[in-house]
């Protein structure tokens, strides 16, 4: 009696083949997976980047021209005024020191300071006239608090002015305000009575 007669060939040919499709579905689930993960750090470091430094934000802009305008920042803790001369403290942090026209790509000018948290107390915003060839200068200041809320703006105006510089070398005080621990302006503490900042000390 004749035993039925056994095709390696064609066996190991099937199960190559299956080792194939099976190594390749596998590959492209892993690239499939890398991407996906590439994807998501890509996003995550956008909206990290877009998020803006910070948790209050003060914004100083006057007149485009040659014109050396300082801000002046304090709140609860520093224990120096933080400006040109001294950009980092404990809480504020002079993020650009606008000169003028040079050294400048552009013919903005403004300065900004960043708080890194919310701390209760009271807070002052000086603008001085470093260098001011034409005057009077108008400068606008404006802060902002970052609220963190998510598929929100972030940024909450808390106070817009204006302040007139008439000298050269003036300081002056555009905003002095209260905020709790909440990051909300204590009611009647917004006032511009002049508190020296540019040299003091503490």
């Amino acid at each position: 009696m004749n035993e039925p007669e056994i095709d390696y060939d064609s066996e190991i040919n099937s199960v190559a083949y299956r080792d194939v499709l099976l190594n390749t579905i596998l590959g492209l689930v892993m690239i499939i997976g890398i991407v996906a993960l590439l994807i998501t750090v890509k996003k995550s470091a956008a909206e990290a980047a877009a998020e803006p430094p910070g948790n209050m934000i003060v914004h100083a802009v006057w007149p485009q021209g040659d014109t050396d305008i300082d801000l002046w920042v304090d709140g609860p803790g520093e224990p120096v005024p933080v400006g040109y001369s001294n950009k980092g403290g404990l809480l504020w942090n002079l993020l650009r020191d606008d000169l003028g026209a040079q050294p400048d790509a552009t013919d903005i000018n403004y300065e900004d300071a960043f708080t890194r948290g919310v701390v209760g107390g009271d807070y002052s915003i000086n603008v001085h006239c470093y260098r001011c060839p034409q005057l009077p200068q108008e400068v606008k200041v404006v802060v902002e608090i970052n609220t963190g809320e998510p598929g929100k703006s972030s940024l909450k105006p808390l106070v817009n002015t204006t302040v007139k510089l008439v000298s050269n070398g003036q300081e002056r005080t555009a905003i002095r305000f209260k905020l709790t621990d909440q990051g909300e302006i204590v009611p009647g503490s917004m006032n511009s009575v002049f508190k020296p900042l540019r040299s003091a000390e503490k």
